[in-house]
């Protein structure tokens, strides 16, 4: 598992870009970040713990990737052709992920700093 504030850019520079890229550009998307896509979901598996049984803050992150992020990540990455709306609520997500990512890893760098 990657340290957090790893974590933080990661979702930063590359799950947030390529949302926005894909919801900026829409039907116009290189289908290569539709593939980028796909194999950074594929990888989820690797970096995030797999979840059990706990009803702990960090066990339902996961269960969340598994359950929810994973299959509509690989769905999109698959169909590549959405409604106007669905590039949309992509657009935001992906400007969501970069901005609530930048505001975690700004705030643990904070703490490492104050302690």
């Amino acid at each position: 598992m990657l340290d957090l504030k790893t974590n933080n850019i990661i979702h930063i520079f590359v799950q947030g870009l390529l949302l926005v890229l894909i919801g900026f550009y829409k039907e116009k998307t290189h289908k290569l970040i539709f593939y980028l896509l796909g194999l950074v979901t594929l990888l989820i598996p690797v970096y995030v713990p797999l979840p059990n049984l706990s009803l702990t803050y960090w066990n339902m992150i996961s269960v969340v990737h598994y359950i929810g992020i994973m299959p509509l990540l690989l769905y999109i990455s698959y169909k590549q052709k959405l409604t106007k709306n669905s590039y949309d609520v992509i657009l935001f997500v992906g400007i969501f992920i970069i901005f609530y990512h930048s505001y975690k890893y700004y705030s643990r760098i904070k703490n490492e700093t104050e302690t």
